[in-house]
């Protein structure tokens, strides 16, 4: 067999420093892909029933936001739906497609066993009309503010007025069933990633891009490297055959 050529070794040592970055992660994630929709007449800085609200906001310039989020058993009584927050997103690019995703981990480590606790989210979207418009989302939204802590999340001075913008209503429902009465009784709340994730072209969330990038590296250097051995196994059997043939 040929010895090892100097580009080849490069390949194998660049496929080995590849697998290197690559990371165990074990989470869970629910996501909700939507439009960004026209801009609101109304405006979430201009309407008094929005701009003092005291929510989580994400726009295009922060992103994401790690939070609590309150949870309770569905039942009848619920309507089989989670306890109900908010978030406001605001600052979007009309008709570009964008996911937000909520990512809260599922690591069993025993000091942090009441944030692992199964749980179920549903997510829909409305528009600022929608929610004014609609009582019962409205004093839904209301609740919810009123008994958050007042903790200004997003710069005032970053919001665009009158820019395309939606509430996020996140149904959280404890989906676990255990013998401890207490977490039966009251589940507790469960820390999570708010993240909003642009689409490049309304086709990929930018948070892959560098996903398609590595994997791109690695399958032109695995298609180089499958070549070279390939080329080496043909050599061998070459050199195998050309003995025979002497003999002959």
């Amino acid at each position: 067999m040929p010895p090892t050529s100097s580009p080849m070794k490069a390949l194998v040592y660049t496929i080995l420093l590849l697998c290197t970055f690559v990371k165990c992660v074990v989470g869970n994630v629910e996501k909700i892909i939507f439009i960004g929709p026209p801009p609101s007449a109304i405006g979430s800085s201009n309407h008094p029933a929005l701009s003092s609200l005291n929510i989580n906001t994400l726009t295009q310039d922060e992103l994401s936001v790690r939070t609590n989020l309150d949870r309770i058993f569905a039942s009848e009584q619920t309507g089989f739906q989670g306890q109900s927050s908010w978030i406001l997103l605001t600052n979007l690019t009309e008709n570009q497609r964008y996911e937000l995703r909520v990512c809260w981990s599922a690591l069993p480590w025993p000091s942090l066993m009441l944030d692992q606790e199964p749980t179920r989210f549903d997510m829909e979207a409305y528009t600022l009309d929608t929610v004014l418009e609609n009582d019962k989302l409205l004093q839904s939204l209301n609740a919810y503010a009123a008994f958050r802590p007042n903790i200004q999340t997003t710069k005032q001075s970053t919001i665009i007025p009158n820019s395309s913008s939606l509430l996020i209503e996140i149904h959280s429902a404890a989906d676990y069933f255990t013998d401890n009465a207490e977490l039966m009784t009251n589940p507790p709340p469960v820390l999570v990633d708010l993240i909003l994730d642009p689409f490049l072209f309304n086709v990929l969330p930018k948070s892959l891009l560098p996903t398609v990038g590595y994997l791109s590296l690695l399958g032109i250097v695995t298609w180089f490297v499958a070549r070279w051995v390939a080329s080496s196994l043909q050599s061998v059997a070459d050199s195998m055959e050309t003995p025979s043939k002497k003999q002959n």
